[in-house]
């Protein structure tokens, strides 16, 4: 099924990805623009790329896997909570990273509470990131073995080395120039293929006239798809789209002009708000379209077969005779949806890496030429630890669903990170006593509530946020600065504010 035009099309897109790094290396002629684009990448640019960075293979593989049987309420999980959070965020924070003029998220911090804080929130997120970008990177290697039949390892080598490539040569700008061009091979073969199914299906109406009547509802607690459920999601995606995931903070920095970081978030909002029905909506069709593989009474999947595999197997069932050279751009799309957000967050690790921790504790009189090396060999350091993380959970043979997997990560980690992050641009009085104590004491509560309630993703990451938020603000109120902090907090305020 995989035929010479398909292996053309993999390698001339290769190329392509490492001639727009060479493209954008005459852009990236200094640190500034090497992770900020020198704050002066256009919105329309930002919003692309920041849209595009928000997925990954995960939501091909685990959230359209699980949409086979969730129905319209996957929809509601992913696109609803997106939207949402990009409309809060460009009232709420996407102005006020502009205003800041950084090159990093974390960098700000040591202003707003102390280099410690700085420190430890740098630390923490570049940890938990090597396991997040790894099990992304594993996901893609499932999608092209299931359209290629090729060993995952030497997936996960190719697809890494290609985006540490680019990402190495022309940093932000290249992250962005090959996001604009990931985003176009997706959008065209997404809507080509869900022509197709909705031609063969009957239609909007007539898939959900076939289907169970509860996969047309937008929650489906039957699938774990609770309102609660829906509401902790929530709050994790406000602060994950808003800059707690730093690829993504990275978009509205790098714009610089605050009025157009609001377009930034809006237009990236209303892609996220449409744009994921392309992706859940072979899945939604595939007991339709792939019928042997499920039970004909009550459609849900028969044993042996992988829900995980369902849009890769319909788009390929689609595509299949239709012209020489589909099947290879399938994978493409593929590589596209995890390699746009592996070099975002490739390229802010090694941002935060430079200025948040060597800068600002070891090189302090390090020029710009000797920083841009020590970001270039942090970018190969960190793209080589996501390479060795993805192929460790590769040979566990995935160690869990990729859905699950990845859920439980942001919940474990990410709300008390982003806690100090997000709410210290909003709220001038917690200390850094009170921004190290929600990080810890989060954390700690996660692990203890997830020991005694394993499977239940709402008490454990519900009463983690709960506790952090408590300890948070409770420690603003109790807690005063010395008077030099407290001017230093005042200016910055000051400055977020404006404009």
């Amino acid at each position: 099924m995989f035929s010479t035009p398909d292996y053309v099309v993999i390698f001339m897109y290769g190329l392509m990805m490492i001639w727009l790094g060479r493209l954008a290396q005459k852009k990236a002629n200094s640190v500034d623009q090497y992770f900020a684009a020198g704050h002066q990448l256009p919105w329309w640019m930002a919003a692309i790329s920041h849209h595009v960075s928000g997925y990954s293979a995960v939501v091909f593989v685990g959230f359209a896997g699980r949409a086979v049987t969730a129905g319209l309420s996957m929809w509601t999980l992913f696109s609803l909570p997106c939207f949402i959070a990009l409309m809060i965020g460009c009232v709420a924070w996407a102005p006020r990273w502009a205003r800041l003029k950084v090159l990093t998220p974390v960098e700000y911090l040591e202003a707003r509470y102390s280099n410690a804080v700085r420190a430890l929130v740098a630390i923490s997120g570049i940890g938990v990131k090597f396991i997040d970008l790894g099990i992304k990177l594993y996901a893609i290697a499932i999608v092209v073995q299931v359209c290629t039949g090729w060993e995952l390892i030497p997936i996960i080598v190719g697809a890494g080395v290609i985006t540490i490539l680019y990402v190495l040569i022309g940093g932000l700008w290249a992250t962005v120039l090959t996001d604009l061009v990931q985003f176009v091979v997706q959008l065209v073969l997404s809507l080509f293929v869900v022509t197709i199914v909705l031609s063969r299906v009957g239609g909007w109406t007539g898939l959900w006239e076939q289907l169970p009547a509860e996969r047309y509802s937008l929650f489906n607690p039957e699938a774990g798809i609770s309102i609660d459920f829906w509401l902790v999601y929530l709050l994790i995606i406000i602060m994950s789209y808003n800059g707690a995931t730093w690829g993504l903070a990275q978009r509205f920095i790098a714009v610089g002009n605050s009025a157009d970081t609001r377009k930034t978030a809006l237009l990236s909002g209303f892609l996220y708000l449409l744009y994921p029905i392309a992706i859940f909506l072979p899945a939604w069709a595939a007991p339709l379209m792939l019928p042997e593989l499920f039970d004909p009474a009550t459609l849900l999947p028969l044993a042996g077969f992988d829900p995980q595999h369902t849009y890769v197997l319909v788009a390929r069932e689609v595509l299949s005779g239709l012209g020489p050279g589909l099947i290879g751009l399938l994978v493409c799309s593929m590589f596209a949806a995890t390699m746009s957000m592996i070099d975002s967050d490739i390229n802010a690790l090694a941002a935060v890496f430079t200025k948040d921790l060597y800068q600002r504790n070891f090189g302090k009189g390090a020029d710009d030429s000797k920083l841009a090396r020590v970001g270039m060999l942090a970018t190969v350091v960190f793209g080589g630890a996501v390479l060795a993380t993805a192929i460790g959970v590769t040979l566990s043979e995935g160690a869990e669903k990729v859905f699950s997997l990845t859920v439980n990560l942001f919940g474990a980690i990410l709300p008390p990170v982003a806690i100090p992050l997000m709410f210290g641009m909003l709220w001038k009085r917690t200390t850094a006593r009170g921004a190290i104590g929600a990080l810890v004491g989060g954390i700690l509560t996660f692990a203890v509530l997830k020991y005694f309630y394993p499977d239940s993703f709402v008490i454990y990451t519900g009463g983690e946020m709960v506790v952090a938020f408590l300890i948070y603000f409770g420690e603003g109120f109790l807690t005063k600065r010395s008077p030099e902090k407290e001017q230093e907090v005042e200016e910055l305020m000051e400055r977020l504010a404006s404009g």
